[in-house]
């Protein structure tokens, strides 16, 4: 903990607003996944881009931007860079070709497995010395939330 984390009174974050409480969360966390990125220039939204790929594959471009709430010439900035880099294919459908599916490359996926493996070494850092029954509970109230206020996905 830095200097300046240590001298924060106590209390700091109870009267902020939920919204606010969740933008500093996902700040806080994103430094962690954006020093993993780092050595190859890929930011903590590229990262997102690849996990979700990850555990979604073959979805079209537009939902993976739906699901992480990027807007679309951010998500193609971030697949472009994810396609030079040999990570991520893009497949145009037979029946639409304006339709674009992306699944990852066997690079793609050994570089998330290798992230996923760093994250989990660090995990302690990520979640700020949260307990597992604590972890779950925020992920399950996190789900919650994002299905509810989260885009309606038809198209997978």
């Amino acid at each position: 903990m830095s200097e300046v984390e240590s001298n924060l009174p106590r209390g700091i974050y109870e009267d902020i607003d939920f919204a606010v409480l969740v933008q500093i969360a996902g700040r806080m966390i994103a430094q962690h996944v954006e020093a993993i990125g780092k050595e190859t220039a890929l930011s903590a939204g590229h990262l997102s881009v690849l996990g979700m790929i990850h555990r979604k594959p073959g979805l079209v471009q537009s939902v993976y931007g739906a699901i992480l709430a990027i807007n679309d010439a951010t998500l193609g900035r971030y697949v472009d860079k994810l396609e030079d880099q040999g990570l991520v294919l893009r497949e145009r459908c037979d029946d639409d070709r304006r339709t674009v599916r992306l699944t990852l490359t066997d690079a793609g996926l050994g570089f998330i497995i290798d992230v996923r493996t760093r994250l989990a070494e660090i995990r302690s850092e990520v979640t700020g010395g949260l307990g597992p029954s604590d972890i779950s509970v925020l992920q399950e109230n996190l789900v919650a939330f994002l299905t509810a206020h989260g885009p309606d996905l038809q198209e997978t």
